[in-house]
């Protein structure tokens, strides 16, 4: 099973949603806009998003902080069984934020060795706990080989969402080179993790044919000690060229997750991620 990257349980923070007094919140003091209008750009070039446990709380209590700063939240449902049991107090409620979009990520314990169908049905019970959210996509490691992608991406299409909404990631257990020539085919879309990129040795994938049409979001963060996400100012010399690479040839318009579960680091992935942008676009 890969190593979760935060909890994704229901643990309360004590702070209502929407209350700003939160003090685990003080770790970010500025709006992605702000960050960019610092260094001269009048909007960022994407949309950049926060993931839904930064501070202490649920999902719900995140988003209610977030929205002051990040256009999006990544809804983060790592954990299938704590997920499921999710209640009405753990995930936004429809329209609650009307500041904010959403994407989902789908499960990191998904247990394939079951079989095709009581994973489905677990992927199928999140689908319906987020579906009245309208996630514009859902990001989905790959599975083990020996699962049928097109089979996947049925089964997601017969659920009323296309086969484009979903993300394969690249991870440790699977570069997306292994796997590509059949998600291609099946119609799967690309989410390209930029610190496992790193830490894996997986530069091969940004030259994947017809990788940047299927690529649709890029989750960033520099890669730590023992898989920790740490700040994109950690970035050696090398990562930092690979990120400038990157963003080059990444649409537009597209959304870039600040992968990190800690305020501070947060606010200095942002900061690092404007400035970066804004210096290179003065030398272009």
């Amino acid at each position: 099973m890969p190593e979760l990257k935060t909890g994704t349980g229901s643990s309360r923070s004590g702070s209502p949603p929407g209350d700003p007094e939160n003090p685990a919140a003080l770790g970010v003091a500025c709006s992605t806009a702000e960050a960019f209008a610092r260094c001269g750009l009048s909007s960022p070039p994407w949309t950049v998003a926060a993931p839904s446990f930064v501070i202490p709380g649920t999902a719900r209590e995140n988003c209610a902080w977030l929205r002051k700063f990040f256009p999006e939240v990544a809804l983060l449902l790592f954990e299938t069984r704590a997920c499921l049991e999710y209640g009405p107090d753990d995930l936004p409620r429809p329209g609650e934020f009307p500041e904010l979009s959403y994407h989902v990520h789908l499960p990191l314990d998904l247990a394939w060795e079951r079989g095709f169908e009581p994973v489905w049905a677990d992927l199928a019970g999140l689908l319906d706990k987020v579906a009245e959210l309208s996630p514009w996509a859902y990001v989905l490691h790959p599975p083990p080989p020996g699962v049928s992608l097109e089979r996947l991406a049925r089964a997601f299409a017969d659920a009323g969402v296309p086969p484009g909404d979903v993300l394969l990631e690249n991870t440790r257990e699977r570069c997306l080179s292994e796997v590509w020539e059949e998600a291609a085919g099946a119609g799967f879309s690309a989410c390209l993790d930029l610190g496992h990129l790193l830490a894996y040795g997986q530069a091969s994938i940004p030259d994947l044919p017809g990788f940047w049409n299927r690529a649709r979001l890029l989750h960033l963060c520099a890669p730590g000690p023992g898989g920790r996400h740490e700040s994109l100012a950690r970035l050696d010399a090398a990562g930092r060229e690979t990120l400038q690479r990157l963003l080059a040839r990444f649409a537009l318009g597209g959304t870039l997750l600040l992968e990190l579960f800690d305020a501070p680091k947060l606010q200095n992935s942002l900061d690092f991620l404007a400035r970066c942008v804004g210096l290179w676009s003065r030398t272009e």
